[in-house]
């Protein structure tokens, strides 16, 4: 009997789009396609060393972040974070490299891959560690924290990472690399979100 319920659990989230799959926390890696744009990055990466940011922190800062208008800047380098401030705008890019400035956490992840599988662009966020899980911080599209154990395989895909203590590759690259080649396309990161 316990098998079969478990069965029919299983079948039935499965259908509905809750079946979790393994959250890929990536490989380190000492390459990226993108390592020559990610001078700012690494600088505010390198930085963060204050305490865990709680998830009302969190909250405000991706409140505020959402906030700014969206601004298409350069295809493939993010804004510092006090330019992101000043002008109260930026892209994909500059909003998640903004966010991680303003938690000051370690435990943040700034993250290229894309929004939706069926996306025909890259985007940028967050992945943020706190109390033992892992969270998705896009305060380009969203308000509020997403739990990454909760996102739907086809959605939030991760190709490559940055943290303080290094670089990750994740397993949608394999597929991305193909995509690529297959299309003969030689940019590495997106261009406009929008």
């Amino acid at each position: 009997m316990k098998k079969l319920l478990l069965s029919f659990f299983v079948v039935a989230s499965s259908s509905l789009g809750f079946a979790s799959t393994p959250l890929d926390l990536g490989l380190p890696s000492n390459f990226t396609p993108y390592d020559r744009y990610m001078a700012p990055v690494k600088q505010v990466l390198t930085h963060l060393d204050g305490e865990e940011a709680s998830m009302d922190q969190v909250r405000e800062m991706m409140h505020i972040g959402r906030s700014f208008r969206y601004s298409f800047t350069d295809p493939y380098v993010a804004a510092l974070p006090s330019q992101t401030a000043a002008i109260q705008a930026g892209d994909c890019k500059a909003k998640a490299l903004w966010l991680a400035d303003q938690l000051h956490d370690s435990n943040v992840r700034f993250v290229i891959g894309k929004a939706r599988a069926s996306s025909r662009i890259s985007h940028a966020w967050l992945m943020w560690q706190h109390d033992s899980r892992w969270w998705i911080l896009d305060c380009t599209n969203k308000r509020e924290p997403i739990p990454a154990d909760r996102v739907s395989s086809r959605e939030y895909i991760p190709f490559y990472s940055f943290a303080k203590d290094g670089t990750y590759r994740h397993h949608a690259t394999q597929i991305y690399v193909a995509d690529a080649v297959a299309n003969h396309s030689n940019s590495p990161v997106a261009a406009n979100n929008k």
